[in-house]
């Protein structure tokens, strides 16, 4: 069995077909089709389901994917650490993020690692929840800043700190006045949120569900920019991240609920039992766990 052979496996499992996996891989399609072959052929028994457009694994092929593909990012793993061994204060990063994390929090701390490691290249993803925990379960990145991903993944979650939410309400609605807001203060009010699918919708539903509340949703977006008008313009009661909120653009105030907590737990994705990580990327999460509330990673849950 050759390495080779096992990163053509890897990549027509990532790409479903065996042309596309030639295309990533820079190989000439009947290249990556004898890798399979061969590798069938050594173990004496099909790994893909052939039928269909898109490339399926058979049982044997889940064995091989379970037990393989781990072993091929410890591999990567090794290479890339005895590379930065060798070129001193290189290294190279694969990282994805949510905003704001990927502005405020990793970016001032790559910019401080860099000048430890000049030769340092990053590849920095910025995406939701939803992407950056499947780009790591996929081995597309090496680590995830971002709520707790879905629990099928699979992944390690190992939440650092809490993003808060706030209302920005109209300068002339009835509950700009009022100091402190509870939760059925907002029961049947228009409420303007992000999209659908997006972590900090899900935070605030959860949070007024639990509470009994039911608002009215006059509007989502996945612009924050467009909420904040929309609020200008009383749309509405934009639920945001407070640094979304701050400052409150003219005409709008900003007011918190005193008996729901409206906050994101925002920490670490990574694979379960991964390779450990290069040391490039073991001095950032160092980093980036310095100065947090630490707690102890655990299974991410639904």
């Amino acid at each position: 069995m050759e390495v080779r052979h096992l990163q053509t496996f890897r990549a027509v499992l990532r790409e479903g077909s065996f042309h596309t996996a030639a295309r990533t891989l820079r190989l000439a399609q009947p290249t990556v089709t004898l890798h399979v072959q061969e590798l069938e052929a050594e173990f004496g028994l099909p790994l893909f389901d052939r039928r269909g457009s898109r490339r399926r694994l058979t049982p044997a092929g889940e064995i091989v994917a379970e037990r393989a593909l781990p072993i091929l990012d410890a591999l990567d793993a090794l290479a890339r650490s005895l590379a930065e061994l060798r070129d001193g204060s290189a290294g190279f990063l694969r990282i994805g993020a949510i905003e704001p994390a990927a502005s405020r929090r990793v970016t001032p701390l790559l910019a401080r690692l860099r000048r430890r490691r000049p030769g340092l290249r990053v590849q920095l993803d910025v995406g939701g929840t939803a992407g950056v925990s499947r780009a790591v379960a996929d081995g597309d990145v090496d680590l995830g800043l971002c709520s707790a991903p879905p629990v099928e993944l699979g992944l390690v979650f190992e939440p650092l700190y809490e993003e808060e939410m706030v209302l920005l309400v109209p300068l002339g609605h009835r509950l700009a006045s009022r100091g402190a807001l509870v939760a059925q203060d907002l029961d049947h009010e228009p409420l303007l949120l992000t999209e659908q699918g997006c972590a900090y919708r899900r935070a605030v539903e959860s949070a007024l569900q639990e509470h009994g509340v039911a608002p009215l949703w006059a509007l989502e977006s996945g612009s924050t920019a467009t909420l904040r008008e929309a609020v200008r313009h009383n749309l509405g009661i934009a639920v945001l991240p407070r640094w979304a909120a701050l400052p409150p653009p003219p005409g709008t105030v900003v007011r918190r609920l005193s008996d729901v907590s409206l906050a994101l737990p925002v920490g670490l994705v990574t694979r379960s039992g991964g390779a450990p990580p290069p040391p490039a990327l073991a001095a950032l999460v160092a980093d980036l766990r310095r100065g947090v509330t630490r707690r102890p990673p655990s299974r991410a849950r639904g």
